[in-house]
């Protein structure tokens, strides 16, 4: 039997191309680049209540696009685990990290993700004083009370549309700082000592946000905390990855 041969004309494979092109480039689009992915490591004590605080935050800012996956234990710092999110926030009483998994932790920074440790994430894997680097600084000790953590870069970015707000807290002091790459933000003045209370850091491509607050739900509730927590987690994302998700947010 003969072979039928059908004639294509050029124009018919130029559309093919074409459309195949933009199929290709849908598939391959990330349906959620609309939402920052941020991994919530907290923990099962009921001292600094995680199970409690994060579904406060996330209801608060889920409707800003900021969604959020819940885990309580480290082994959730593993490379492949991490490659799902823009930035991991840490609030938790965790006493050690293996060396795989601060190395899977310090890669995702370094390579461009954000860090976001929150109050008693500082006290966290005092066996690896790498991971005190890269946090910027160790609590050492606390009272509490009421105070009003005061501002003192308001142009960064991290302060835009954000009031210092006054709560309950622990009143943390720290130890072991690590300036390098590193602009407090907020400090939290008593008498004459002036206590660093909010920073970021830069390290590698990628960047950290701390700050002391939020030892209870006093804190958790506050309008005033929750707007920090926002605008230190789109900061820390860096800003190919914050504009790409105020694009996608605006369609």
């Amino acid at each position: 039997m003969l072979e039928k041969r059908v004639k294509i004309s050029p124009r018919f494979l130029a559309v093919f191309f074409v459309l195949g092109a933009l199929v290709s480039q849908a598939s391959s689009a990330d349906p959620d680049s609309s939402s920052l992915h941020v991994l919530f490591l907290g923990h099962a004590s009921p001292h600094h209540n995680s199970n409690l605080y994060y579904p406060i935050l996330r209801e608060a800012l889920n409707a800003k696009c900021v969604d959020f996956e819940y885990a309580t234990t480290v082994d959730s710092l593993n490379t492949e685990n991490l490659k799902k999110f823009d930035a991991v926030l840490l609030y938790a009483n965790h006493g050690k990290i293996s060396p795989e998994q601060f190395s899977a932790l310090n890669e995702f920074v370094e390579s461009g993700h954000g860090f976001v440790p929150v109050h008693c994430a500082s006290a966290c894997f005092g066996n690896s004083p790498d991971f005190i680097r890269l946090v910027g600084g160790r609590f050492k000790s606390h009272k509490s009370g009421v105070f009003r953590a005061s501002v003192v870069q308001p142009n960064h970015p991290v302060m835009v549309g954000f009031s210092e707000f006054e709560t309950w807290d622990e009143t943390y002091v720290h130890a072991d700082h690590n300036p390098q790459g590193r602009t407090i933000l907020m400090e939290r003045v008593e008498a004459d000592v002036r206590e660093p209370w909010t920073w970021v850091r830069e390290q590698g491509k990628g960047r950290v946000f701390y700050t002391a607050s939020g030892h209870d739900e006093r804190t958790w509730n506050d309008l005033g905390f929750q707007k920090l927590l926002f605008n230190g987690i789109v900061w820390s994302v860096g800003e190919s990855r914050r504009a790409e998700w105020e694009l996608m947010r605006k369609k």
